[in-house]
């Protein structure tokens, strides 16, 4: 997941706490090795070697993952889109060697992706892939699935407070008690990295940020932008410096980051009109000056 997981457990126990970090942190190990389709003996890869030629059945994580996959995608209009891997790994090597890919090379990749070509049954838990090329690449929902199921073993053994983060991009706070104050967590300052633009509560909820500080190296400067929006193959254009989604399943709030990101201010307001849990709040750069400008939803 090519991030640090960290734990904060409270409790009086001090040594099962620790035990119930260690059966935490062994299951997210246990889901990157499952989920990673940069390693050539996971289970993503092997659906994306196979899935192409016969339905494969899959874990029931890979299985949840993908279903909630396939609704946010039908959800964004597809802006989301967990087979977007070919066009990330194209702009990747564009922002290598400096050269943005042309519209021929663009059009060839665009399509290779498409989770409409992702064919999922609910009978008997499998995948199968209608055209060749397709592959899935979960770098926009994996992290906030493992947060998810860090968070169910930490019920599991009855732990009552807790703040589970992937990165500092995806944060969830436990709080189950009445009468927890639940975790404070902020939300970086696009320019100045150690202060926080804005701030929120999470009682037993998760915080997912995609663009901003949280995905960038500040010690390299980006020719593109790094989030591709897979309808049209070029980077994301919302308008957005950064997209912060709160909502209960860690998942969903990491994926509709990353969507919220790409579709910008209007499309964030209309979902969560009608989706309720789910907030945002959206950073915007104000035109001719350095300042920045936050919007919260609702």
């Amino acid at each position: 997941m090519a991030c640090s997981f960290e734990l904060i457990l409270t409790g009086a126990d001090r040594d099962y706490l620790e035990q119930v970090a260690g059966v935490v942190l062994d299951e997210v190990e246990s889901l990157d090795r499952k989920l990673s389709c940069f390693s050539p003996t996971s289970e993503v890869s092997y659906l994306n070697s196979e899935a192409g030629r016969r339905p494969i059945i899959v874990s029931p994580d890979l299985f949840e993952i993908l279903r909630l996959a396939r609704r946010v995608w039908k959800e964004t209009e597809g802006a989301f889109d967990v087979t977007a891997g070919p066009l990330i790994a194209l702009w990747r090597e564009a922002e290598r060697i400096g050269v943005e890919p042309t519209k021929d090379v663009l059009d060839k990749v665009l399509h290779q992706i498409g989770m409409q070509h992702v064919l999922i049954d609910e009978i008997s838990n499998s995948v199968r892939f209608d055209i060749d090329g397709i592959g899935i690449n979960l770098g926009a929902i994996g992290k906030g699935y493992a947060v998810k199921r860090a968070a169910e073993i930490l019920r599991e053994y009855n732990i009552k407070s807790a703040l589970i983060s992937a990165g500092g991009s995806t944060i969830y706070g436990l709080a189950d008690e009445c009468g927890q104050a639940g975790w404070r967590v902020g939300v970086r300052h696009p320019s100045k990295f150690e202060e926080r633009i804005a701030e929120v509560t999470l009682r037993s909820r998760a915080i997912s940020t995609s663009g901003g500080p949280m995905q960038r190296d500040p010690a390299v400067k980006e020719r593109f932008e790094h989030i591709i929006d897979p309808r049209t193959g070029l980077p994301a254009n919302g308008g957005l410096v950064s997209a912060s989604v709160v909502a209960e399943d860690a998942a969903l709030s990491d994926a509709l980051a990353t969507a919220f990101y790409m579709l910008g201010m209007r499309f964030a307001e209309s979902y969560c009109r009608v989706h309720e849990g789910v907030e945002a709040i959206l950073v915007e750069a104000v035109s001719g000056s350095e300042a920045f400008s936050v919007r919260r939803i609702p």
